[in-house]
């Protein structure tokens, strides 16, 4: 790989612009190392609270692929947040020497807990911290295990908190999709002082089974997959307009190769975090993401970095667009322009 797939979010210069994604593949050591060997420039861990029924919840979790869209229930790390912390503060040191990182990540059940978990992953000596105040599970989850935030004032509050005690770290927010009022969010994460932004989480859906004719997996549950990745780049340009072009914004939800990772930069992303795709095929799936990028790349003669936000500055309303009559006929069944 080249310089040309270097890119920066905050004060971290990373060799290139794909993350793995918190879930189930890296809620091992192992699992981490294997996402740092495939190529990845860093690895958010596994995510933690202060609740046990977060944890409590993955004894519930449940799993569907529809074609590459993963529908699921899950929960949270079970292992002790001090532990983990420190064993992935081990991984995050040997990173480093590659410009990589790993990150302790936290789906929050209260502020009060949000502070206290911050402070425990500086403690340990990670170099970042993802809040996640958009976990799609938090309407069904068991009450006050974990939270979803979509209140700007609120969030730019809990986000200053945060920031008040990881000081020096890194501190990235990841927002709901459950909402349309991301790039507000977006600018009260900033004005709280968080690093960068990461949209979006999945979605809540419900899917009858018609062999059983139950809902598959017995709930409703998060769903996301390369049909949300269009949805996602909108809300990245929005963002970006909200935000400014200055601070960097991270892509999420639908990514599943190096091409959709070009479109997510185009839309504004600095990097995106890739999960769904390392449950569908394995760690390699960011192997073949990285590669594919750089060919993307090599091929225009492009870097990275030359791509952010190319799209998003391009963006015009409605009204602008040059006027096409009749254009409409072209989509429509031939009978519905037979004349009478």
């Amino acid at each position: 790989m080249t310089d040309r797939l270097t890119t920066r979010i905050g004060t971290l210069t990373l060799p290139n612009p794909v993350i793995c994604g918190s879930g189930e593949p890296v809620m091992t050591e192992s699992g981490i190392r294997a996402a740092l060997n495939a190529g990845a420039a860093g690895a958010i861990a596994k995510s933690v609270n202060e609740n046990p029924a977060g944890g409590q919840q993955l004894d519930r979790a449940d799993y569907a692929w529809l074609g590459d869209s993963l529908f699921n229930r899950s929960g949270l790390s079970q292992r002790d947040t001090a532990a983990w912390f420190a064993a992935i503060a081990a991984i995050d040191r040997d990173a480093a020497r590659e410009q990589k990182f790993v990150a302790a990540s936290i789906v929050y059940g209260s502020a009060e807990g949000a502070i206290a978990i911050a402070s425990m992953a500086r403690s340990a000596g990670l170099r970042v911290f993802e809040l996640n105040v958009g976990a799609p599970h938090a309407s069904e989850a068991t009450p006050g295990a974990i939270v979803q935030e979509t209140d700007p004032v609120r969030l730019r509050d809990l986000v200053a908190n945060v920031r008040a005690v990881t000081q020096d770290m890194q501190l990235w927010v990841k927002l709901t999709g459950l909402s349309s009022n991301l790039p507000a969010l977006a600018l009260a994460a900033k004005e709280g002082g968080a690093d960068s932004v990461c949209m979006m989480g999945r979605f809540m859906a419900l899917v009858p089974d018609l062999d059983t004719l139950a809902p598959l997996l017995g709930t409703s549950a998060a769903y996301g997959g390369g049909w949300a990745l269009p949805i996602v780049c909108r809300f990245l340009a929005l963002s970006r307009k909200a935000v400014g072009s200055d601070f960097p914004l991270m892509g999420t939800n639908g990514v599943r190769g190096g091409h959709d990772a070009a479109r997510m930069a185009l839309a504004g992303a600095s990097a995106v975090e890739m999960l769904s795709l390392v449950m569908h095929e394995g760690f390699a799936g960011l192997t073949r993401s990285i590669a594919e990028l750089d060919a993307f790349l090599a091929e225009r003669r492009l870097t990275f970095a030359e791509l952010i936000g190319r799209a998003a500055d391009a963006l015009t309303p409605y009204g602008a667009q040059p006027e096409t009559p009749g254009r409409w006929k072209d989509f429509v069944p031939p009978e519905t322009l037979t004349k009478v």
